[in-house]
C-alpha cells in the first residue's frame, strides 16, 4: 500500500514529471525559435494565444489520461504501454496481434528517437565547433558519451537533472525575452492579442494553419508510452490528472516565451532555421548571444537522454539474461543507441528516417488516438472493479 504524500511532495512529483517534459520538448527546434515562428506567432500576436491555448489543452488531456492509464495499468514501459492499450497485456492474448502491435510501435517509436536524437548530436556537435573549435567527430563522439552517461543515472536522476535545466532554461528565456521588450515593447504591445496585424504577412492563411497545427497537436497523444517509465510516481487518479495537467501548463510556457521573444520581429525571421539566432545577433550583443548559445546546449542535452532511456528501458525488460546487471545491460542498449543516431547523423540518412517517420506518424495519430479515448472507460471500469473488491475483503 502506497504511504500518504504531503501537498509538497505531491507537487515535486507533479513538477518533476512537468519538468522531465519540459526538458524532452525543448529540444533544438524548440529553443532555436523555429516552433515559435512555424506554429505560434506565424499569423501574429492575436492568434498566437489562440494556439497556445488550443495545445495547452490538447496535450494537458492526452497527457492527464495517458498517465492515469500507465496508473490503472502499471506499465512501466513503451511496449508494455501500447499492448495494454490494445487489450494485449494478459498472457492469453492473441500472440499475433502482439506481434503485429509491438513491431508496428518499436518501429515507430524507434524512428521518433533516432530522428530526435540524431539531429540533436549533430548539434551538440555543430555547437561546440562553433563555439570552442572542437571538431565536429571529436564533438558527436562526446555527445554520445555524455547521453549514455546521463542514461545510466536512471529515470529518477533524469526527473531532477531535467528541474534545474528547466528553471535554468526559464531563467535564460526570461533575460533574452526582458532584453527584446527593452527594445521592441512597443512592438510586442501592439501585436499582442491583435488579431489584424499577421494575416496580413500572408505566410499562411488561418484554415491551413489550423489544420496543420492540430495535427502537430494530436502528436502529443504519444507522450503516455515515455511517461510509463515514470509509473512509480503515480500512486493515485488525481497524481495522473495534476502531473498531466503540469505538463500541459510548463510545456506551453516555452511556446509563451519563445513566442514573445519571436513575435517582434515577425516576420523577418519567419524563414530562419534559427530566428532567436538571428536576433541576438542582430539586435542584442554578444553578451545576450552568448546566453542563447547556453539556452540552446541546455535544450541539446535535456532532450536525448530521455529518448535514450525509453529505449533503454523497453529493451532491457525483454534482455532476459541474468548474468549482466540492469546497469551492463542499459549501458549496452543506450550506447548501441546512440551509436545508430550518431551513424544517422553523420551520414546524410536523416532525411530517409524523418521521411519515414511522418508516415509512421500519420499512421500512428489514429492508432493511438482512438485506443486512448476509450481506455477512459477502461480505466474507469478497472478502478470500480478493484473498490469492489477491496470492500468486500
Amino acid at each position: 500500500m502506497q504511504q500518504r504524500r504531503s501537498a509538497w511532495e505531491t507537487f515535486k512529483a507533479w513538477f518533476g514529471i512537468g519538468a522531465l517534459m519540459f526538458g524532452t520538448y525543448c529540444g533544438a527546434n524548440m529553443a532555436s525559435g523555429v516552433y515559435a515562428s512555424a506554429y505560434i506567432v506565424t499569423l501574429g500576436g492575436g492568434w498566437a494565444i489562440v494556439w497556445v491555448l488550443m495545445f495547452c489543452a490538447i496535450m494537458a488531456l492526452f497527457c492527464a489520461v495517458g498517465l492515469d492509464f500507465v496508473r490503472a495499468f502499471q506499465v512501466t514501459n513503451y511496449n508494455a504501454y501500447y499492448l495494454a492499450l490494445y487489450g494485449l497485456q494478459k498472457p492469453d492474448a492473441n500472440p499475433l496481434l502482439k506481434v503485429v502491435v509491438t513491431i508496428f510501435f518499436d518501429i515507430w517509436t524507434a524512428l521518433l528517437g533516432i530522428v530526435t536524437v540524431a539531429a540533436t548530436i549533430a548539434l551538440f556537435a555543430e555547437l561546440f565547433n562553433t563555439l570552442l573549435g572542437v571538431p565536429v567527430v571529436v564533438g558527436s563522439v562526446g555527445a554520445v558519451v555524455l547521453f549514455t552517461l546521463l542514461t545510466l543515472y536512471g529515470a529518477g536522476f533524469l526527473r531532477k537533472f531535467n528541474t534545474v535545466i528547466t528553471i535554468s532554461l526559464t531563467v535564460s528565456l526570461l533575460v533574452i525575452m526582458a532584453a527584446v521588450i527593452n527594445i521592441r515593447g512597443n512592438v510586442l504591445a501592439e501585436r499582442l492579442g491583435n488579431f489584424k496585424i499577421g494575416p496580413d504577412w500572408k505566410l499562411t492563411t488561418v484554415g491551413a494553419h489550423f489544420s496543420m497545427f492540430l495535427s502537430y497537436c494530436f502528436t502529443t497523444s504519444s507522450w503516455g508510452s515515455t511517461l510509463s517509465n515514470y509509473a512509480d510516481q503515480l500512486h493515485t487518479k488525481k497524481d495522473a490528472w495534476g502531473a498531466g495537467l503540469t505538463i500541459g501548463v510548463m510545456v506551453s510556457m516555452l511556446f509563451v516565451l519563445t513566442g514573445l521573444i519571436v513575435l517582434p520581429f515577425m516576420p523577418e525571421v519567419a524563414k530562419s532555421n534559427a530566428p532567436i539566432l538571428l536576433m541576438c545577433k542582430d539586435y542584442l550583443g554578444s553578451v545576450l548571444t552568448l546566453i542563447y548559445w547556453v539556452v540552446v546546449i541546455f535544450a541539446v542535452i535535456s532532450t536525448a537522454p530521455t529518448f535514450t532511456f525509453n529505449m533503454a528501458n523497453r529493451w532491457a525488460a525483454s534482455w532476459k539474461t541474468t548474468q549482466l546487471p540492469q546497469r551492463i545491460k542499459f549501458f549496452i542498449l543506450s550506447m548501441t543507441f546512440l551509436l545508430i543516431c550518431w551513424f544517422v547523423s553523420g551520414v546524410g540518412l536523416l532525411a530517409i528516417v524523418k521521411k519515414g517517420y511522418v508516415m509512421l506518424g500519420d499512421l500512428a495519430l489514429y492508432s493511438i488516438v482512438l485506443p486512448l479515448f476509450i481506455s477512459i472507460f477502461r480505466v474507469h471500469r478497472l478502478d470500480r472493479q478493484r473498490a469492489a473488491e477491496k470492500a468486500a475483503e
